[in-house]
Order: structure tokens, then sequence, then C-alpha cells
């Protein structure tokens, strides 16, 4: 449940997880931990996409193509599929804390580099690096899963993940004002450059605090979430030492990492879920290095008009991401399992149809805004119904699920972003190809998801995940609490 109150959270004495989001707490481990994780990601967004936004002035400057704008866009997504794979398994072994701060520290140094960019293949380089910043998602996602119980972790996944994707439109509108106010002193070669240090900063920053003043897992420190008598417990008001906790955790045969993956990646729900969230994030991420340039070059308005206007598909995360969220979780009250997909399909089937009338009913500057606007919310939400369903696929291997699926949605940012550069000359059309795409795949992973579940069976994502789990040594009773 999502209340709106300053008072701890419920914890379940079991799992020591949150029961309820409270979101005007700020207190650790739950709710720290649930707002360092949409913040650090918000954070990464500034130093992934600061280029998109100043890329006319960029443009210009470095002479740039428009083919050579594609690769720099498609560089910047190609490697975080890289880096958010790799983040999974060091979530499992080292924390989320300590793999964000790291992501953000480390993101910090090409980001800063930009600013040394003389030329094309500079630009590209320090992109792919950047990329890095990309693959805060997991340790994000993967924070929230160990804070939060089964019957609210969508939620709080949806809220963590939209307020953090709110970062493309923070993005859009911060950098434009910083290129703004350097632009009062100095000519745009040298603006750009010094505005790319802003988001460098502030990645730097965050990273540290991150460290510093918040929790891995519900008992502190992730190297202690084994210790009966360790960590936190928030029962009332008060913080006090946890009683021995009741042994809850899943058990399997340790396994070398890349059987592991491979156990996982044979599950067919992580591959349909990777690309189903390849069409809702990879969509995402795909308009979040156009849409600027789009706006500017279609209606002829101000690099900094652009940046603001653009800013509202960000922006829009703020709620719809996590309204996807809870709009799952009601749904699997209610339906179970099969609540969550549906919903899923419907949020999938409008955002595809808003895609596809971008197309034809954009001419104006006022109805690209409001369409804009439509397809928005709808990507959004995919994103946010599509985690509602990942804790529930292999609760053995959270960490190596949300970086497979957190991978292939930037494989279809990936994907989307050259045939944004194929039909650079008439983007229009490029949005309309990416709408039919989005509606193939929900009818054809509907029909895929609806044929694998048996009615008897319903709240079962798929037989599958039974044999899955069974492969770790997972008890039948322990199965039923996580599906």
């Amino acid at each position: 449940m999502v209340n709106f109150t300053t008072r701890r959270p419920p914890v379940d004495p079991a799992t020591r997880k949150a029961t309820d989001i409270n979101v005007f707490n700020f207190t650790r481990p739950h709710m720290r931990a649930l707002h360092y994780s949409w913040f650090c990601f918000l954070t990464a967004f500034t130093g992934w996409f600061a280029v998109a936004p100043l890329l006319p002035s960029i443009k210009k400057d470095l002479n740039l193509t428009d083919d050579q704008i594609g690769d720099c866009n498609i560089a910047a997504v190609s490697s975080t599929i890289i880096f958010r794979v790799l983040s999974g398994p060091l979530c499992e072994k080292f924390g989320a804390r300590r793999v964000m701060s790291a992501i953000l520290i480390i993101g910090a140094i090409p980001t800063a580099l930009v600013s040394l960019s003389q030329g094309a293949n500079s630009l590209i380089a320090f992109r792919f690096f950047i990329g890095i910043l990309g693959a805060s998602f997991v340790p994000c996602q993967f924070w929230t899963t160990q804070m939060f119980n089964p019957n609210t972790v969508g939620s709080a996944n949806a809220f963590a993940a939209g307020w953090g994707n709110m970062g493309g439109g923070v993005t859009y509108l911060l950098m434009p004002l910083v290129f703004e106010i350097f632009n009062h002193f100095f000519p745009d070669n040298i603006s750009w450059r010094l505005s790319m240090l802003v988001p460098a900063f502030l990645c730097f920053t965050v990273g540290i605090l991150t460290y510093f003043f918040s929790d891995d897992c519900p008992e502190g420190d992730w190297y202690y979430r084994d210790q009966p008598d360790g960590g936190y417990v928030q029962f009332g008001e008060k913080d006090s030492k946890q009683q021995p906790k009741i042994k809850q955790e899943i058990e399997y045969n340790q396994i070398p990492v890349f059987i592991h993956y491979l156990l996982v990646f044979i599950n067919p729900n992580v591959i349909l879920m990777m690309v189903m969230y390849a069409c809702c994030f990879g969509v995402e991420v795909a308009v979040d290095n156009v849409i600027g340039i789009f706006l500017f070059s279609t209606f002829g308005i101000s690099q900094t008009s652009a940046g603001l206007f653009g800013s509202i598909f960000g922006l829009l995360n703020i709620f719809s991401r996590a309204c996807g969220g809870l709009v799952s979780d009601f749904a699997n009250r209610k339906m179970g399992v099969r609540g969550r997909l549906l919903t899923q399909f419907l949020c999938f089937l409008l955002q595809g149809l808003f895609l596809i009338l971008f197309k034809f009913m954009s001419g104006s500057f006022v109805s690209a805004i409001i369409l804009m606007g439509c397809f928005s919310l709808f990507t959004q939400a995919c994103c946010g119904t599509s985690f509602g369903i990942v804790p529930y696929i292999d609760p053995a291997a959270v960490g190596i699920v949300t970086g497979l699926i957190g991978a292939g949605g930037n494989i279809g940012g990936l994907i989307f972003a050259a045939i944004f550069k194929a039909y650079s000359s008439d983007l229009r059309t490029g949005f309309m190809i990416i709408g039919l795409t989005v509606i193939t795949v929900s009818l054809d992973s509907k029909i895929e998801y609806y044929n694998r579940i048996p009615k008897q069976n319903c709240d079962n994502i798929s037989y599958h995940i039974l044999n899955s789990l069974k492969l770790r040594g997972v008890q039948k009773p322990l199965l039923e609490t996580f599906i």
C-alpha cells in the first residue's frame, strides 16, 4: 500500500521487508533506500543524456552530420547493454549501494571528458563510456526488491524507476538553462563544454553521498544480511535490534556465475520480458535522444525552447510509471498474475496506437506536444507494469534477471535509435514504425503468455518458473510465498 505519510513503514518480521510505501518518510533503511535509489537513477540520467539537449550547439561546433549524431546516440545506448548485464551479479555480490555509488563516480569521468571533444570520433567514444550511467537502473531495481515485500514490490519498483526516469526530463530542462548561464559570459563553443561539467559534478557528489548515507538491505550493510542479530528493525517509531530472523532465504546450489546466467537465460519468460521491456524503455531511451532535435528542426524553435518542451516527455515519469506499477499491483490482487499481464498488454497497445498517430496528427506544434505526452504516459506505464512482473520470474536470481531485462531495454533503445538514424530526415515515419513494432510485440506476447499459463494455476507465470527454481532447491511452501 502507498501512503503519503511521514510514519515509518510497517515491516514483515519474517523477511524484514517493508509492507507499505510511506512516501514522505526518509528513515533508514527501507524508505531511505527507496529515495536514494530513484535519486541516484535520476542523477545518472543527467550525465547519460546531457549531450542530447545541447546537440544543436554541439553539431554546429564540431561540424557533425545527421549520421554522426545517430552514431553518437547509438553509442550512448549500446554500451549500457554490457554494463547492465554485468551489474546484476555485482549487485548480488556487493549489494546495490556499492554498485550504484561506483557507477555514478566512474560515469562522472567520461561525462566531464566530453568537454574535450574535438570531433565526431572523440564524442562517440566518450558517449560510449558514459553508457555506464545507464546501468544504474539495475541497482535501482535490485535495491527496492530487497527492501519491499512482494505485496508492494511492484509499486516500489515503479516509483523508484519512474522518478529516476524523470532524469530524462530534468536533463532537458537543466542543460539548456546551464548553457544559457555560461553563454552570458562565453561563446557557444565554450559554453556547451563548461555545461558538461555540471552533470559530472552531480554524479560524483551523489555517488559519494550514496555510499556513506544509505543501506543495502533491511539488515544494513550487504555483508551483514545473514547475521540473525544485526541490522535495523522499524516497529512503531523506534529503532531497535532485530529479533532472530526467520529463515526465509532462498537456498540454491553454489554454481558458477555463467551457469547461473545460462539457467536464467533459458527461461522463456526472461526472453519474453526482455523483448517487452525493449519495446517500452527502449522506446523511451530512443525518444529521449531525438525529441529535442526533432522539435528544434521541425518547428524552428530555439534550443532552449526545444529542451523545455522536450522535457515534458521525461517529466511525466513523476506519476506515469508509478501508475503502471500501482495498477499492476491492483490487478494482481483481483486476478493474480494474469491481471498484471492484462494491464501490461493494454498499456502496450495504447502506446503503439499513439506512436502511430504521431506520424499523421503532429503537423502543428500543439498537436505534436499533446500526442508526445500521450505516448509518453503509456510508454512509461508499460515500464511500470513490466517491473511489476519481473520480481516473480525467478526470485532466486533477482539481480541477474533484472540485469538481463534491463539490458533488453537498452537493446530496444539501440534498435529504435537505428530506426531514427535511418529516418533522420523524416522522424515522424520513424515514430510510426516503432508504434507498429510495439503493437505487434504486444499482441504476440499476449498470446504467448496466456498459452503458457494454465488456467488451473493462473497465478504462476509459467511452468518454467517452477522448473527453474527446482534446480536451485527451493521448496514448494517457499515458492508459494513468491508466486
